[in-house]
């Protein structure tokens, strides 16, 4: 159960994300995100000086709920052909939530980069780690056979990079989470007939 001030924390967050995504956030103002979290702007004040570091808490709780996400994953029962495609089209489904979310996404992304540029990498350092657990989850149980473990995870993470683009830059493309699945499969597939 979350303490009241938690509560209130967690519902300016949720404020904020919707008024952010839906206005941007050289439109977004303190006032604003005070008004739809039903506080005064005081309040606000209170919890957060300032603009930025509502941008930061919103990206650090949205890196959390990952990381929740991910736990339960890597901790579940599945063999790791199972465990690697859930985790994966997790975070597709995530990442295709966030860029979608509204139509400020890229100028979120780009503010972010520039408030916490080392956020990004985490986040790349996380998955990588994640992915190399599961495969080596998927040697210990013989359910895999990597010869060259660390070539085959940079070639795997190369593949699949299509379906993560970066919300900073223009929808030339729209990933499909089909498309994705298949690259999954076929280095499952490869990974398992050695």
């Amino acid at each position: 159960m979350q303490r009241p001030d938690e509560a209130k924390r967690a519902a300016i967050l949720n404020a904020a994300n919707r008024r952010l995504n839906q206005y941007g956030v050289r439109k977004t103002t303190m006032q604003e995100i005070a008004e739809d979290a039903g506080i005064a702007v005081g309040t606000l004040y209170l919890y957060f000086k300032n603009k930025n570091e509502i941008l930061i808490a919103t990206a650090e709780a949205y890196s959390q709920q990952h990381l929740a996400d991910t736990e339960k994953i890597l901790r579940s029962q599945l063999p790791a052909d199972e465990k690697l495609k859930v985790y994966l089209v997790n975070r597709f489904r995530a990442v295709q939530e966030n860029r979608l979310s509204g139509s400020h996404a890229a100028e979120l992304a780009r503010a972010m980069i520039r408030l916490k540029p080392e956020l990004q990498q985490e986040q790349g350092k996380a998955v990588r780690n994640n992915v190399l657990t599961v495969l080596q989850e998927g040697i210990q149980s013989k359910l895999f056979q990597i010869d060259c473990l660390e070539q085959d995870l940079e070639v795997f993470l190369y593949s699949i990079g299509y379906f993560f683009p970066m919300p900073t830059t223009e929808k030339y493309y729209e990933p499909e989470e089909s498309k994705l699945c298949l690259v999954i499969d076929w280095f499952i597939q490869k990974w398992r007939s050695k």
